[in-house]
């Protein structure tokens, strides 16, 4: 299958959370079993060790940072999963990463639910701005919904493999995403300069990352300042503001308290949750992974 054929749903195979426990996850990725770690599994696995030991593959985390996979056979380096609405390409990084944020699957259909209401509203498809937007999920989900993008991740490879995504996928519109390599403060900051406004933000900010020109995000140090300068790019009622962390610590009111020191929630809808990486096979080994604050007005 080339690179950028859409595959048919007869070729694809989805995303499916087997097992978790003693600190690791077993999962179904398209074609592939694997085991990963899981920091927060900290119950026994359901399944038998026959089940877990007919993974394909195991990620080792290095001491240093990242990784390896130890493979148990020759894999394609990269295939398509079926992942709630989206066909994704999928890869094994060093870090673990697939490409995808399967925790964050309720809140892309919480995003193409929506949008549309919020489109209404306006009288306008909305313009959001999605900051930390890595391979664009939640990019596709927006776009999908009707709203126009602006995604804006650090790291170019990062930002094509988005762009691919979006190919795969016929419902999203194909004009509907402008692309963006950028550290996310220094890209506020021109837009504020340009005098550009957005009707929503969505951030998923790591605990640590850099810049394309090597500047570096700490989110301890550098949330504030960066929701500070979002401010100025916001329209004067934001429609929209959705900010989720998997920062340990940063708790749903930890969010709360950042947003409401900068951004007006006044008369907006603001919601909490936990995010889950669902087990259907197994409910009550679902995966608890990171957190999110959505504010909306419609």
């Amino acid at each position: 299958m080339s690179a950028n054929k859409i595959p048919s749903s007869s070729d694809l195979l989805g995303y499916s959370l087997l097992d978790s426990g003693k600190g690791r996850k077993l999962e179904q990725v398209g074609p592939i079993r694997i085991e990963r770690q899981a920091s927060l599994a900290l119950w026994e696995a359901k399944l038998a060790k026959d089940e877990w030991n007919q993974c394909q593959a195991v990620h080792v985390r290095s001491e240093k940072g990242g990784g390896h996979w130890d493979l148990k056979k020759k894999f394609p380096e990269s295939w398509v999963t079926q992942v709630g609405p989206f066909q994704l390409r999928t890869k094994l990084t060093s870090f673990g990463h697939l490409g995808f944020f399967v925790e964050q699957l309720d809140e892309w259909n919480w995003f193409i639910g929506n949008m549309p209401l919020l489109k209404a509203k306006l009288g306008r498809a909305p313009k959001i701005l999605n900051l930390f937007g890595y391979t664009g999920c939640t990019s596709l989900a927006l776009a999908q919904g009707g709203a126009e993008v602006t995604h804006v991740d650090a790291a170019k490879g990062i930002v094509d493999w988005g762009k691919e995504n979006q190919s795969l996928n016929s419902k999203v519109p194909q004009d509907s995403i402008r692309w963006i390599v950028d550290d996310c403060q220094t890209f506020v900051e021109r837009e504020a300069r340009r005098g550009n406004k957005y009707d929503g933000v969505i951030l998923d900010p790591p605990s640590y990352g850099r810049g394309p020109n090597k500047q570096i995000f700490k989110i301890e140090d550098n949330i504030l300042p960066l929701l500070e300068s979002i401010t100025t790019v916001l329209e004067d009622k934001v429609s929209l503001v959705h900010f989720s962390c998997h920062t340990p610590g940063f708790t749903p009111r930890v969010l709360e308290n950042l947003l409401r020191t900068c951004v007006n929630l006044e008369g907006m809808k603001v919601t909490s949750n936990e995010m889950i990486i669902h087990s259907h096979k197994n409910p009550e080994k679902s995966l608890p992974s990171g957190v999110c604050l959505k504010a909306l007005r419609i």
